[in-house]
């Protein structure tokens, strides 16, 4: 089941004039759920709505609206599964919200009285991830352009940067910005203990104000380390012993090797790894 403009459906049609399939013109979030609702759906939503005020797009829902129709979707995938296991009262679900700019003439120029799609699709979160391996990209991220700080709905330059390091046999990407600074993976942020420090890279540089990455930044210390922004080179991040990534759907994951360069795990991690489950305060 999915909800498409307001309507619950077992299969939905976007129009072949839509923006968001013909241009990429939208934005989207990914969401964690359990049986009791999203994790963090606030942060989530504040996002949704910057990037949508951002790329003057017309939000007519509430939060209520959408909260609601999230929790539908979830009680409708429990009782999926269910139905196939009785046991699966726990299981994770992993929420996609996409919104476009809706019908178009052909070209760039916007119709100022296009409505906008909503859709939200569920389906079973993917099982935990224990480590990751990274591969330096070759694409660059640039620090001033607005895709880089809202997830567009044109995801060519993270698509093909995961594409790349896969085919250098590692399973994510890491991203630089046109200055050689550290920005973030394809699809997660980075965190590297530094001189005593865990150290993400700022905004300014082309990161993602990703939800995990705040929650980890509001904890201030982690293992009794502080937790702060600097702007990152690639050399200082391949000479640290520890990184991990961290995203709403994985949490925080450790990262055990940079470019065929073997990285430790850190013993903090086990504080954080599942701070994407619950809006919890964790103790640093």
């Amino acid at each position: 089941m999915i909800w498409l403009n307001g309507n619950f459906e077992d299969s939905g049609k976007i129009s072949p004039s839509d923006r968001g399939f013909l241009l990429g013109d939208g934005v989207f979030e990914t969401l964690y759920a359990t049986g009791t609702g999203v994790v963090y759906f606030d942060q989530h939503w504040q996002r949704l709505i910057t990037a949508l005020d951002l790329v003057d797009i017309n939000i007519p829902y509430s939060p209520n609206d959408i909260q609601n129709v999230c929790q539908e979707l979830i009680n409708h995938m429990h009782g999926v599964t269910n139905g196939e296991n009785n046991n699966n009262q726990l299981q994770p679900f992993v929420l996609r919200l996409s919104v476009s700019r809706g019908n178009g003439g052909r070209g760039l120029a916007i119709n100022p009285d296009a409505q906008p799609s909503w859709l939200i699709t569920a389906a079973l979160c993917p099982p935990p991830l224990q480590s990751v391996t990274l591969h330096v990209s070759t694409l660059c991220r640039p620090s001033t352009n607005l895709t880089s700080r809202i997830k567009s709905l044109s995801y060519m330059d993270n698509i093909l940067a995961r594409k790349e390091a896969v085919a250098a046999g590692a399973d994510e990407a890491l991203l630089l910005n046109e200055v050689g600074h550290v920005t973030c993976a394809a699809a997660a942020n980075i965190f590297i203990f530094k001189n005593n420090n865990w150290i993400t890279p700022p905004i300014s540089d082309g990161t993602l104000d990703g939800i995990i990455r705040g929650e980890i930044l509001n904890m201030g210390k982690l293992d009794g380390a502080p937790i702060r922004e600097e702007s990152l080179t690639l050399a200082q991040v391949q000479e640290v012993d520890y990184i991990f990534i961290c995203n709403s759907l994985t949490g925080a994951v450790p990262v055990v090797e940079i470019n065929g360069l073997p990285k430790e795990k850190s013993p903090a991690m086990q504080a954080i790894s599942e701070i994407h489950k619950s809006e919890k305060v964790i103790d640093t």
